[in-house]
């Protein structure tokens, strides 16, 4: 994407979220999610998400494959992460990144697409849940980590199936309307 020639605010958002077979940089994306908003009335255009397949989950923390709900049987016809990517990227094409807690989710992506040369299709710029939330929401006693669990308490969001790539995709969405 030519990122000087596009408008910001004209830009669709892409509300994404990963899991992952643990949290050490030397970890895998195991599935990744895309809620497509239009800019003007946050609007749901699109919805995708994928299981892919882990190539070393020997290295995997069973405690982060747990909480990502992961199985074999589950992700016996996930996707290889390139094809994932590739789809990921058409997805977001021509958007703005969100998500909560951004920068863990565009490390990883980052650092799979520059595995396979793949070069991104949004912007280089993305806005955080976080960021939105310690700013307006700091001075409340009863956040300390504004954790997406905490937000969706506070702002009574339900979570069908938490640390799954799309409900948390869906979440970070609805929390984000919240905010606003």
């Amino acid at each position: 994407m030519d990122n000087n020639k596009h408008i910001i605010k004209d830009l669709d958002l892409a509300f994404i979220d990963t899991e992952l077979t643990g949290v050490d940089l030397y970890h895998e994306l195991i599935e990744i999610a895309v809620v497509r908003v239009s800019p003007g009335d946050f609007k749901v255009i699109d919805e995708w998400e994928t299981k892919i397949k882990p190539r070393y989950i020997e290295l995997g923390d069973s405690k982060a494959l747990s909480i990502a709900h992961y199985n074999e049987n589950d992700w016996k016809d996930a996707m290889d992460v390139e094809e994932a990517l590739k789809i990921f990227l058409e997805k977001t094409a021509g958007t703005m990144i969100v998500g909560h807690n951004i920068l863990y989710d565009w490390y990883f992506i980052h650092k799979a697409l520059n595995e396979f040369d793949l070069q991104p299709t949004f912007l280089y710029k993305g806005l955080d849940t976080v960021s939105l939330a310690w700013q307006k929401l700091r001075h409340l006693p009863n956040f300390q980590s504004f954790s997406l669990r905490e937000l969706c308490e506070y702002f009574d969001v339900k979570q069908e199936k938490p640390h799954s790539a799309l409900d948390d995709a869906r979440t970070a969405y609805k929390v984000f309307l919240k905010l606003l």
